[in-house]
Parts: C-alpha cells; structure tokens; sequence
C-alpha cells in the first residue's frame, strides 16, 4: 500500500511493515480540537503546521522567525498562537539557545508506533529558514543544505 513502508529494527534485524507519513489523533481529544478551532483558528492552523513536520518522536526544531516565514505569518503571531497551544496543553517547548523544540502532546496526537511513545522529546527533526542563515564558506553540495528560495517577481501593477 502506498501508505506503508518496511523498516529494519537494526537491534533485533527484524523487518517491521509500519504505516508512513500519517498522524494519529485520539478520539478523546478532539473536542480539544474543535475548542481551539472555535478559540484561536490561527494557532490550529499553526498545530497542523507542526503535525506536518513534527519527526515520528512528536517534535520539530524550529526558530519563531522559521515557523512564521514558512506559515505567512508575523513573527509575533506565532508567539501568540505557540503560547496558547502550549496553555491549551497541546504543545511543550523547549529552548536550545533563542531556537524553541516544539513537541507535540503524545496524548493529542502520534506520528509513530505506540511502542516508540516512551521516546517522544528524545530527538526531533530540524526545521531551518534561509533567511536566518550566515552566506556559507563554501558549496557543500549536501542534499538537505538549505538553499536560498526563489525570489518572485512582483506583478506589474495595472496602469
């Protein structure tokens, strides 16, 4: 199925079949989602940014001025919308430097096996935005580098 994926437990070299790219929500929890959509539609919004980039550990590293460059939001917006999600219980955040960790509650929604939950917040995924980058010393060729994004080209006003 096109969902699915084998995946190699390298400590036992079993193969497990596992469901990919999706993310569980618990039933229990929806209200909890509709309260915030009636609430704060934008920081719901912000919520299923962070579903959608989170690792399979329920976390994402990510600037404000990221999350905010990447939604089409200002930066102050986000603050707001990342402060309620955090009263509302749905997300934690962790600081490393002026760089926030985002975890997502385990308990409101997953992205791995129930096995792994005893893992959340032990390693996230990255997300970085051009314009918070120094010019690099030098072409790495990496796949993953961050790369500039494409300026567009405004259009023309009517006359």
């Amino acid at each position: 199925m096109a969902h699915e994926k084998e995946v190699v437990n390298y400590q036992t070299g079993e193969v497990d079949l596992v469901n990919d790219k999706f993310v569980q929500l618990y039933v229990d929890k929806l209200d909890l989602i509709i309260e915030m959509t009636g609430e704060n539609p934008t920081a719901v919004k912000v919520f299923v940014w962070l579903l959608q980039h989170m690792d399979r550990r329920n976390a994402l590293v990510v600037s404000q001025e990221a999350l905010a460059e990447a939604m089409g939001l200002h930066r102050t917006t986000i603050f707001r919308c990342t402060n309620y999600l955090r009263e509302k219980k749905a997300v934690d955040i962790v600081k490393s430097g002026s760089t926030n960790i985002y975890a997502v509650n385990a308990q409101i929604a997953w992205k791995s096996d129930a096995n792994g939950k005893k893992y959340a917040l032990f390693d996230a995924a990255v997300y970085i935005a051009d314009s918070e980058q120094d010019k690099p010393l030098f072409d790495t060729q990496l796949i993953g580098h961050a790369q500039p994004k494409p300026v567009r080209k405004q259009k023309e006003k009517a006359k």
